[in-house]
């Protein structure tokens, strides 16, 4: 569309000038809008993913179970620590095939989040609207009207004040082969040494922490990661990893007694004493409440409390 603004001479004392006149400030547009929201699209030319080169055959799981995935060399190694080392001529040329990289102790499902990441930055992970073939799978209520789920989803759509970021379609559960795929794309994330994979992984649990619904509050239902998914992530990071203590909030913010009982025995030890060190931490004042052992000791004896 062309310019729309016009001159028009104005001859005074002065002489000669020029008004400038546009349809956006004269009459032929009272009614002045803001302009238009364009998302922008646009990135450094540094960042663009890098695809003129050949690609490497990722091999990841084992024996049956395992998947190979072509990738883009450079794309991968622009993103991925783990992968520049891998291709640096002395340890490449340790390997039978240069070109063949494998991940033995990840899980091809996680690999392919990470393989459409790379390529889109987004979490392919929700199902479509129409899939209910796992309704009701790997969710347990926990009062409230909300849900936890076992083994999460990835969520990448915006999140709006009430915590409405998702639809209500949406089932969060196990996928088919039983993984809880983003706990372990998140360990991936770990391994391949991707800081911005593991954080879009970290807002995705964000998303479902704070709610998936069509907008009515009383409808929305928030999932949180299973016992499973916290043993997988600890299991699979560091001290100090940030994706703890997102966990840690979530249980002490959120968690309910009965949690405890759905796989006590795979809850790791150093996750249940942040979770007690938070909770004591966030513990009001115990100034002026009665305790227990003040007013009754026969409760703490034993043979029948005499």
């Amino acid at each position: 569309m062309g310019d729309s603004t016009f001159f028009f001479n104005d001859v005074g004392r002065l002489g000669a000038k020029r008004k400038r006149f546009s349809l956006e400030e004269g009459s032929l547009n009272p009614h002045k809008e803001p302009a238009s929201v364009i998302p922008d699209a646009r990135i450094p030319a540094s960042k663009g993913l890098r695809l003129n080169c050949d690609t490497l055959d990722v091999v990841v799981g084992t024996g049956v179970h395992s998947e190979t995935f072509k990738v883009h060399e450079l794309a991968l190694c622009d993103r991925s620590g783990y992968f520049r080392n891998a291709m640096k001529p002395e340890w490449a040329s340790q390997r039978a095939n240069p070109r063949v990289v494998e991940l033995p102790d990840d899980d091809p499902e996680a690999f392919s989040i990470y393989q459409t990441w790379l390529y889109s930055r987004q979490l392919a992970i929700l199902p479509d609207a129409c899939d209910t073939r796992d309704a009701g799978r790997g969710k347990r209520q926990v009062g409230g009207g909300e849900t936890e789920s076992v083994g999460v989803g990835a969520g990448a759509g915006p999140s709006h004040p009430g915590g409405d970021s998702m639809s209500d379609s949406f089932i969060a559960a196990d996928s088919a082969s039983g993984f809880h795929a983003l706990a372990y794309a998140y360990v991936l994330g770990e391994r391949l040494l991707d800081t911005s994979f593991q954080n879009a992984i970290a807002d995705a649990y964000v998303l479902y922490a704070r709610g998936a619904g069509s907008g009515d509050a009383a409808t929305l239902k928030r999932y949180y990661p299973s016992n499973e998914d916290i043993r997988i992530i600890y299991e699979g990071t560091s001290e100090g990893n940030p994706m703890r203590q997102l966990l840690v909030d979530i249980w002490s913010c959120r968690g309910k007694a009965e949690w405890l009982s759905e796989g006590e025995a795979e809850l790791p030890r150093d996750f249940l004493l942040m979770v007690t060190r938070a909770l004591l931490k966030g513990r009001p004042s115990v100034e002026g409440l009665t305790r227990p052992w003040k007013n009754r000791h026969v409760q703490y004896h034993g043979g029948g409390g005499k």
